[in-house]
């Protein structure tokens, strides 16, 4: 019996199969998962690929907003990571009243209204 791969050189093989352009790699490692019955490794597999992509010099950004960002908005996000290449990927949630977080494989910035405003709320208590 074949022995089972870690998640960690399952992300490396698969960052470098993504970089290499074959994006069939994804579909390969969800039937895997399927197979192997990891399904549950789903989620941290994806932080451990975009982690490994980010130390290859592209980044996944996670963007929530309460309107779309413009063209501005995202070159000045670019700009944030310096000389990497970025990928946005956004989302529009208006419950964050404005302002914006954003999530990196390893950072994390939450610059909404509604995070504001439940810091003031949670000051008064």
């Amino acid at each position: 019996m074949a022995s089972r791969l870690s998640r960690r050189t399952l992300a490396k093989f698969a960052a470098d199969e993504l970089l290499a352009g074959n994006e069939q790699v994804l579909d390969q490692l969800a039937a895997l998962l399927v197979e192997e019955q990891r399904e549950r490794e789903a989620d941290i597999l994806v932080r451990d690929i975009e982690a490994q992509l980010a130390d290859a010099g592209h980044v996944v950004v996670r963007v929530e907003t309460a309107h779309s960002l413009d063209a501005s908005s995202k070159r000045d996000i670019e700009a944030m990571l310096g000389d990497k290449t970025v990928h946005i990927q956004e989302t529009v949630k208006p419950e964050l009243i404005g302002g914006l977080r954003i999530a990196t494989p390893t950072q994390a910035l939450d610059q909404t209204v509604a995070r504001k405003l439940e810091t003031l709320r949670m000051a008064e208590i």
